[in-house]
């Protein structure tokens, strides 16, 4: 059994814990939508139109995507590479949250650049 909440006073701050809780699934919440957003391969930035006529914009997004994929990559590096050093029980936890999590946003950012990049050719032969 969890010990209650206390209020600075001493009494029990169960009006709080609830709080509490509600916020924490909130945040549970939020992260499991990022989490699913994110694993969205066709899904744009805010303020992506990927119906763009604009070669300007094709050039734009590219170079933003081109960053995003590096950042990405290179924490997944990072990660990959601390993982061996972490106690076993982080090492299992890192392996089966962070490292998907990465990998998939990888995936969705080159995947949204190939499309610039293609969107680029494409507009570059008119």
């Amino acid at each position: 059994m969890k010990p209650e909440r206390m209020t600075p006073e001493g009494r029990s701050d169960l009006l709080g814990e609830k709080e509490h809780n509600r916020d924490m699934a909130s945040n549970q919440e939020e992260a499991a939508g990022a989490a699913w957003e994110g694993a969205d391969l066709e899904r744009p930035i805010v303020g992506e139109d990927p119906q763009s006529q604009s070669l300007d914009d094709a050039r734009h997004w590219a170079g933003v995507y081109r960053h995003l994929v590096n950042l990405e990559q290179q924490l997944f590096d990072v990660l990959a590479r601390m993982i061996p050093t972490m106690p076993n029980e982080a090492q299992r936890e890192a392996e089966q949250t962070n490292l998907p999590v990465l990998a998939t946003q990888v995936e969705r950012f080159r995947h949204r650049l190939d499309y610039w990049v293609k969107r680029q050719r494409d507009l570059e032969r008119r």
